[in-house]
């Protein structure tokens, strides 16, 4: 049987426990209900520009700050506006994780208001909500804007489960949105880019060139966000682009200078006439969260689509970071400034093994687990310490895969009837990304409790995991300690 305690012991906080001032998740829902802004839609927003890392305060390679990406002048989305308007320093905005998410939210109710001005019509559903997201990235070109703003809304659709910086969990549920035709064809890993959108004629130099004349790939990291970057290599104060930039949840690239046309990105003008450039959506000194196996893959198949059509070889004289280009070893070489990018935490050894398989875009990002509906079985068993009982509940499990990334949910139902009525049906969330065609490493949520688990695409395409877990809990539930079981149908 499942006793209801178990319900509690997979809760992040024990009954009556009151969440800690920093309580990322409330501060979210509180400043989404002042701004009247659904909540999963502000936390999508800045899971898709920042992961939720305030980074200490520090200000991203593109001028922004913050949770919420805030700028640091009086374009959208403004830091200093909402410090005017809300009557804050804008140091605490760009300190205060609270503010800087309550500035946020405050710009995409100031946005909706905006537009219901314009239109004559409330912004209530989630369709409406659409232009607003894509007005909250400040992008002059439609196209960047309405990139990022479908970046948000596969994010609510697929529902995600995150781990902050700080430890903590954060899930936002999947929403069932029919109205969306996307298209669920990956196109991370095809070695070609999957839109183009042109860099300001300002930051690169109009060329003629040919595969004589390219012999170098050189990695960047963008120390920042993808719309972010698209966007600056579009202002002409920019001074600075790569052909192709490289988003980190599931790969997908956008090309921004023409191959033949070279591009302002080594900080050394030599390597910049023989090479081409991609920047990588993160952090050098975050690659756990930004260095994904999907961006990986995408990027060393789209390294190996370069050396083949220019025709030099992709080894790690010809492929190189940042931190290698010739003059970059001093303060006054290799342009206005040295770099370090892709960092430490880029793994070499990993990456040159994808750019050498030679396997193709699909083979090298999904593996056996093929695109489409996903059905399945999920069991847990728990013990739970006071008063020492055992119990079981299992769920049928739904969800798709798409580029090598799994989405799961499950509502969890005791098998003991008495229990059921008592606990009710639990709900699961499950996030997943395939590593080297083979493993799947995940997030899982359960009524506000989250860990991690791992599993292995198998040879007929599903997916099988085994994990567990033990969480101290304290008072009258004493220690909870599970196990659980998924089996995913090919």
């Amino acid at each position: 049987m499942l006793p209801a305690t178990l319900l509690i012991g997979v809760l992040a906080c024990a009954p009556g426990e009151q969440p800690a001032e920093d309580d990322l998740d409330q501060a979210y829902k509180a400043a989404a209900e002042s701004y009247d802004v659904p909540w999963d839609l502000l936390m999508a927003v800045s899971y898709a520009l920042t992961r939720m890392d305030n980074r200490g305060g520090d200000v991203s390679a593109h001028d922004t700050i913050g949770l919420m990406n805030l700028r640091l002048d009086y374009g959208t989305p403004s830091a200093l506006q909402a410090a005017d308007a809300l009557g804050l320093n804008v140091s605490s905005i760009i300190f205060d994780r609270v503010a800087n998410i309550q500035a946020g939210a405050w710009t995409l109710g100031k946005l909706a208001h905006e537009r219901e001005s314009h239109t004559g019509e409330h912004v209530d559903t989630l369709p409406e909500w659409f232009p607003v997201v894509a007005a909250y990235v400040g992008a002059e070109d439609p196209m960047v804007a309405d990139g990022f703003a479908n970046q948000v809304y596969d994010l609510l659709q697929w529902g995600f489960v995150v781990e902050t910086p700080d430890g903590q969990w954060l899930e936002v549920f999947p929403r069932d949105m029919p109205w969306r035709e996307i298209d669920r064809q990956a196109t991370s890993g095809s070695g070609l880019s999957s839109q183009f959108i042109a860099a300001s004629s300002s930051n690169y130099t109009d060329g003629s060139r040919g595969a004589a004349d390219i012999d170098t790939v050189v990695i960047h990291t963008i120390q920042g966000s993808y719309s972010g970057c698209i966007s600056w290599f579009q202002n002409s104060a920019a001074s600075a682009s790569t052909h192709y930039v490289m988003r980190s949840s599931d790969g997908e690239i956008t090309q921004m200078v023409d191959e033949a046309d070279i591009g302002w990105h080594a900080g050394h003008w030599d390597t910049n006439q023989r090479s081409i450039g991609i920047e990588h959506e993160g952090y050098v000194d975050a690659p756990e969260t930004w260095y994904t196996d999907a961006m990986y893959r995408s990027s060393a198949a789209l390294v190996r689509d370069i050396c083949d059509r220019n025709s030099f070889p992709c080894d790690r004289d010809h492929v190189i970071g940042h931190y290698e280009v010739p003059g970059c070893s001093s303060s006054s070489g290799g342009g206005s400034s040295c770099h370090t990018d892709p960092g430490s935490g880029w793994d070499w050894e990993y990456f040159m093994s994808l750019v050498s398989s030679g396997e193709s875009a699909e083979e090298i990002q999904t593996g056996n687990l093929a695109d489409g509906a996903k059905t399945g079985k999920l069991e847990i068993t728990a013990y739970v310490s006071r008063p020492d009982e055992t119990g079981t509940c299992t769920a049928a499990v739904s969800g798709s895969a798409s580029g090598g990334q799994l989405y799961l949910t499950a509502s969890c139902v005791p098998d003991d009837a008495g229990h059921a009525d008592e606990t009710g049906e639990i709900r699961v969330t499950m996030t997943g990304s395939v590593s080297n065609g083979v493993t799947v490493d995940g997030r899982v949520a359960v009524d506000g409790y989250a860990d991690s688990w791992t599993g292995d695409v198998e040879s007929d395409g599903g997916v099988y995991a085994e994990w567990t877990g033990q969480h101290e809990i304290g008072g009258s539930v004493g220690t909870v300690t599970y196990s659980a079981i998924l089996k995913v149908e090919p």
